[in-house]
């Protein structure tokens, strides 16, 4: 070949090899970004399911505590509210947590939400209805703190 060939070829060939070049830099650009966007997404989400589960936990625990209060009030021979209701109250909330938490958190808020509707509709079978609920309790805050510190891939 000679010199002025190779110099039309390698003229012709430079533009497109720069413009191959552009286009998959442009192509890994878009890539990474895409990823990254992705794993933020995915941070996000995880990040409000977990305000969501820790909101819905406390809110469990604010309507057990006001039937915990009317079930100390009937230990002490008081006429509590309306305990009915307020249990019904705590199947609610529960079912709230239930929604969004794991398996392992739903059976622990389950089994305290059984503990104190046994409770309430077994005075004379629980006199000391706390010493009933305590470990329940107890296993429900443990497994709600392992459930809010955990990193889950949802």
């Amino acid at each position: 070949m000679s010199s002025g060939v190779v110099s039309t070829l390698v003229t012709g060939l430079m533009p497109l090899l720069g413009a191959g070049l552009g286009a998959s830099a442009t192509l890994l650009v878009q890539r990474n970004s895409a990823r990254e966007a992705k794993l933020e997404f995915l941070a996000e989400s995880r990040l409000a399911h977990r305000e969501e589960l820790k909101s819905a936990i406390l809110d469990y625990f604010e309507t057990a505590q006001r039937l915990q209060g009317e079930l100390d009030v009937r230990e002490r021979g008081g006429a509590p509210d309306d305990m009915k209701r307020m249990i019904e109250s705590v199947w609610l909330a529960e079912k709230r947590v239930e929604l969004i938490c794991s398996d392992a958190l739903r059976d622990r808020a389950v089994a305290h939400a059984r503990g104190l509707h046994d409770a309430v509709r077994a005075p004379v079978a629980y006199p000391d209805w706390w010493a009933h609920c305590r470990p329940l309790q107890s296993e429900l805050i443990s497994q709600a703190k392992a459930e809010l510190a955990r990193n889950h891939d949802w």
